[in-house]
Parts: structure tokens; C-alpha cells; sequence
């Protein structure tokens, strides 16, 4: 009966020895602090990038001629209207002289018929030829000034044939390949000279689509390929994801030098976007995420998208008092204790 009256009575004291001290009832956990801007990640990403020419053209012969002269070679770079082949002009220099004399006799009889046509006019009003010769005498004049105006248009052609004689380039450009050979004879359509414009280049990337949506805020973009980079501008985000990669499209443009046509390299671009450190995410309840301080506790601030071992952006004012040590057994709500504090 002593044993348990005994038993109860202590019983009885560790029970009021736990009401008289709700420190230890209610233990706070001391924890570390850093403002989110002191421990706040920037990191940079890439993409597999390629440069592409715009126009990458085959040029080739407008007029049946013989190839005379390939002057480029393959692996050249040569200037807008620089000398890519000459095709043998003789038969069109001749087609001009043709039609230059056709010009000359038409203009000498025009000239005849007008004189006539004015006699006609004079002998009429004085009565003295009838009002039909006068028409016949002005169609005439009309026929071979009709003939004169096609004349020249059969000109124009000549001269245009004789121009295509040679074969030049129509930007600054880098000789790819060689289609055809001196002493060839070239149809209308033949292939010359392949070329890939130097001027007009793109590079094409293809990015994560959660990083495409956001490419439009950053301002440096670059092009890396054999450990140069380029400074790059965003011209258009591709409104199509890829069924395979799941990946997006972007298409840049250089701002100042650019690099080769076909080169294969890296976009690079640092994120605007404020990141959590990997070390300081935690899984509470299946989700990943970070601790923050509010009013003496301590706060589960979830990341969706958050991958474990990777810097994660998280939605948070930059001076936002964030648990930094003591952070992996900490639970939500829990009272805090800052390390340091008196």
C-alpha cells in the first residue's frame, strides 16, 4: 500500500514539475539566418546551338552559253558582285548589234512616214488628195511605230542576255562548291557555283520550353563555339514544341561579329531569376522547398518544378530572412530561436 501511495505521489511531482517549466514542453530549435539576396544563385544555362545562313543558293545560268571562266574556288569568300563565272557572249553581242540596226532603219522610216504623212495633210487642205490616202498614210506611221516599240523591247533583251554573260554574286558570300566546269555548255537553269551568304545568319537553339518562355527578359545572350563567344539578340521564339525532345525552338541574331555559317556550338545566358542553393532544400509532405522566418517561427515555402541537388528559383522578396542552418529537422510553424540572439 506504502509502494503505491509512493508511486503516485511521484507520479503527481513530474507531472507538475512539467506545468511549472513550458520551456521544456514547447523546446524552441535555433536556427541560422542570411538575408535571400546573401545566399541568392544566378546560374547560367545552355542549349545546343548552330549558325545557318538564310540563303545558301546555287547560282546558275540564265542563257544558253559555253562556260568560259570559273575564277572562285571552293573554301573562297568573295564580295556582292564579285565574278563567280563568264559563259560565251558572242551570239548575244550579235543579237545586240541586230537589234540596234533594226532600230536605226525603223527610225529612218518613221521619219519617212511622218514627212509623208505631212505632205498628205498639206495636198488635203487644198483639196487636192482624198481623206483615205491621209488614213492610209497615218497607219503606216502607226505600223512602224508599233515596230519600234517592240524593237526596243527586243533591245532590252539583248542587253539583258548580255549581261547574265556574267554570272556575279548577289551578296558576300563563301564559295561551297563547284557545279560546273570551263568548256561545259550551260542551258538556261544550269547549275554554276554553290554559295552561302555571309551576311544574313541566324543561329537556331533548342531550349527547354520552361526556359523558352522566359528567353524574351534576358538581355546577354551568347554564341560559344571553339571557346569565342558572340553577343546575340532574340528574334523570334518558334510557336512549336518538338514531339520527340520536347524542346523548343529560338531563333538569334548577331549583334556585331558573327561566326561561320554551319558552326556548332553553345547558346549560354545567365538567369535573372533569383535560385535557392541546392543544399538549402528540404521535402516536407512530398514537396521541396525552403524556410523561411515570419513572426518567430519558422515557414515551409514549397518550389514547384524544384529538382533535388539543383539550384531552384523560388518567388521570394530578396531581403526575406531565410534558414540557412538548422534547417533539415525543422517543421512548419515550429518556434525558432535565432542563433546569436540574447
Amino acid at each position: 500500500m506504502c509502494v503505491k501511495k509512493t508511486f503516485r505521489y511521484l507520479i503527481s511531482f513530474l507531472i507538475c514539475c512539467l506545468l511549472a517549466q513550458p520551456s521544456l514542453a514547447q523546446q524552441e530549435t535555433t536556427v541560422k539566418t542570411l538575408p535571400f539576396s546573401e545566399v541568392a544563385l544566378y546560374p547560367e544555362h545552355s542549349a545546343p546551338a548552330t549558325v545557318i545562313s538564310l540563303n545558301e543558293p546555287v547560282v546558275s545560268a540564265q542563257i544558253r552559253a559555253r562556260v568560259l571562266k570559273i575564277p572562285v574556288r571552293v573554301g573562297d569568300q568573295v564580295e556582292a558582285g564579285a565574278l563567280l563565272a563568264e559563259l560565251d557572249c558572242a551570239d548575244y553581242q550579235l543579237a545586240t548589234k541586230s537589234s540596234n540596226a533594226r532600230l536605226e532603219a525603223l527610225d529612218a522610216r518613221i521619219a519617212l512616214a511622218k514627212r509623208r504623212v505631212a505632205r498628205t495633210e498639206s495636198l488635203l487642205e487644198k483639196q487636192s488628195i482624198s481623206e483615205e490616202a491621209l488614213d492610209e498614210r497615218q497607219a503606216d506611221l502607226a505600223v512602224l511605230q508599233a515596230d519600234l516599240r517592240a524593237a526596243q523591247a527586243e533591245l532590252e533583251v539583248a542587253k539583258l542576255n548580255q549581261s547574265r554573260c556574267q554570272v556575279v554574286s548577289p551578296f558576300r558570300a563563301l564559295v561551297v562548291e563547284r557545279q560546273s566546269s570551263v568548256g561545259n555548255y550551260a542551258d538556261n537553269g544550269h547549275p554554276l557555283v554553290k554559295i552561302t551568304d555571309l551576311e544574313k545568319l541566324e543561329v537556331s537553339a533548342q531550349v527547354f520550353t520552361q526556359d523558352a518562355t522566359y528567353l524574351g527578359s534576358i538581355d546577354k545572350l551568347y554564341f560559344e563555339q571553339a571557346g569565342q563567344r558572340y553577343r546575340l539578340k532574340l528574334r523570334s521564339i518558334v510557336p512549336t514544341i518538338n514531339s520527340v525532345t520536347r524542346n523548343q525552338e529560338v531563333r538569334l541574331v548577331f549583334e556585331r561579329e558573327s561566326a561561320l555559317p554551319g558552326a556548332a556550338g553553345k547558346l549560354y545566358w545567365r538567369d535573372v531569376r533569383p535560385h535557392v542553393p541546392a543544399n538549402l532544400l528540404v521535402k516536407r509532405d512530398g514537396q521541396l522547398g525552403v524556410f523561411i522566418v515570419r513572426d518567430g517561427r519558422a515557414q515551409f515555402i514549397a518550389t514547384p518544378n524544384a529538382q533535388a541537388g539543383r539550384a531552384s528559383p523560388v518567388d521570394l522578396p530578396i531581403l526575406t530572412p531565410l534558414v540557412v542552418g538548422g534547417h533539415l529537422g525543422l517543421r512548419d510553424a515550429e518556434q525558432i530561436d535565432l542563433m546569436g540572439d540574447s
